[in-house]
């Protein structure tokens, strides 16, 4: 028969506690207090703060210890194992002699309940919303790739057969520090933030009765943090002397593509994506959606940009004999008549999905870059995206270049809810300013930037 547990009486807090052993004395019977610690003064009722309640074992010689996570458990060779709820001490001893002596001698280092929600469940359940997310269009085959390694990740910190309401304050703990082996704050930044979503994703989705709590256990890295190692990897935007070298020595459609990147902030991605029909040669803009957000965004051309984009057509690139389907109406295609981007979706022999990036844009600016002496690590296309977000930024109208570049408003932005439109002249001053940036002021004699 299992013995009941302690009664239990409500503090001052709202809380419930163990039931404190009285003493008799000459006045009655009173409750016995420990000895407040020397020099720490007494606090009061009403600031009083008590831990949550262990519960206490069935009997004297139950073999299994209450966890403050709600499990029994027990240390063996050094390592602690959980064998169920204490709500159930009996199907807990149960799962205990089921395994113990596997456990004493070595041959099992896991415990595996058929009742329990473990962590390798946990992975099969958010792969599978992730793939038919997936299925939907709305993830990308590489971000599922991405989310199969953070899952693997996970399994292979915790086990495969580990319950995942028992995961604890301490777990979290290692489990970050786990996380952070070998890898840059910002690589950090993303396991975190990854793995917070695939836990939180048990509790939301009625997987498990209560949320796993993250505190400051499973944190982000602290953003001075991700500052000061964004700074030590060194410059990643182009100067204008530099972008000036690249548009000397670049083809006709990799001088466009640049031109696209200075003049209206364009990524990789968003030049390997660009339909013809989004461009206006004849007055001189580009409307343009980022395929990323979805944002809408407007932009004027230099006359520059347009001349290259006439040269590019002017080559036959727009020529729709000998493309691949998914590059039918697209600005820029390869000789093989693929999209200069694409990601091409593999299984390895263990089952294991993973993406191989193709981008022939970023490929052809790192040969002319090595050639002309501008070799800076982690400098690439997607520099001149950022070169034009500081350069354009010095007009004081980051309205207009955020619509430029397609950014997402903040939440909290109440401006871009009620905002409908942003002016043409404000757009021009903009890109007017990183035109003069980078060619000088032609026709009054003005000096160049470096």
């Amino acid at each position: 028969m299992i013995a009941r547990t302690p009664k239990t009486i409500r503090d001052t807090a709202g809380g419930e506690r163990p039931a404190l052993a009285t003493r008799a004395s000459a006045s009655g019977p009173t409750v016995s207090t420990p000895a407040r610690r020397r020099g720490r003064p007494k606090r009061s009722e009403g600031e009083a703060t008590r831990r949550p309640a262990v519960a206490s074992k069935p009997h004297p010689n139950f073999p299994l210890t209450p966890h403050r996570n709600g499990q029994f458990c027990k240390k063996i060779r050094g390592q602690i194992y959980y064998f169920g709820s204490v709500k159930d001490p009996d199907a807990a001893l149960r799962t205990y002699h089921k395994h113990c002596q596997a456990l004493h001698s070595g041959q099992i280092s896991e415990v595996k309940r058929d009742d329990e929600f473990t962590v390798r469940d946990l992975a099969n359940r958010f792969l599978e919303a992730a793939e038919a997310r997936k299925e939907a269009g709305e993830l990308t085959a590489r971000t599922f790739a991405d989310y199969f390694r953070d899952c693997e990740r996970l399994i292979k910190f915790f086990g495969r057969n580990r319950a995942v309401e028992s995961i604890t304050r301490d777990d979290l703990k290692k489990l970050r520090a786990y996380l952070a082996r070998g890898v840059k704050p910002q690589t950090l930044n993303g396991r975190v933030g990854v793995t917070r979503s695939i836990l939180k994703f048990a509790y939301d989705e009625e997987l498990i009765e209560k949320p796993i709590r993250f505190g400051k256990d499973l944190k982000r890295p602290d953003k001075r943090v991700l500052r000061r190692s964004q700074a030590e990897s060194g410059r990643t935007h182009f100067l204008a002397g530099e972008i000036r070298t690249l548009l000397e020595a670049a083809p006709p459609q990799l001088q466009g593509m640049i031109l696209l990147g200075i003049n209206c902030g364009l990524g990789n991605k968003d030049i390997a994506k660009l339909p013809a029909n989004c461009l206006d040669l004849e007055h001189g803009w580009i409307d343009y959606p980022r395929p990323k957000t979805g944002v809408e965004r407007r932009c004027p051309l230099w006359p520059e940009t347009v001349k290259a984009i006439r040269a590019v057509v002017g080559h036959g690139s727009l020529q729709q004999a000998g493309r691949r389907p998914e590059s039918q109406g697209l600005l820029f295609v390869t000789r093989q008549g693929h999209p200069f981007v694409r990601s091409e979706p593999k299984v390895s022999a263990a089952g294991h999905p993973y993406v191989v990036e193709h981008d022939a844009i970023a490929t052809k600016l790192k040969r002319i870059m090595d050639r002309k002496g501008i070799a800076i690590p982690g400098l690439g296309f997607y520099g001149l995206r950022r070169s034009f977000e500081t350069i354009g930024a010095e007009t004081g109208n980051q309205v207009a270049v955020n619509h430029i570049m397609g950014h997402v408003p903040a939440s909290s932005d109440m401006g871009a809810v009620y905002r409908q439109h942003v002016a043409e002249s404000a757009l021009r001053q903009v890109t007017d300013h990183v035109r003069e940036w980078l060619f000088g002021k032609t026709g009054t004699g003005g000096r160049r930037q470096k």
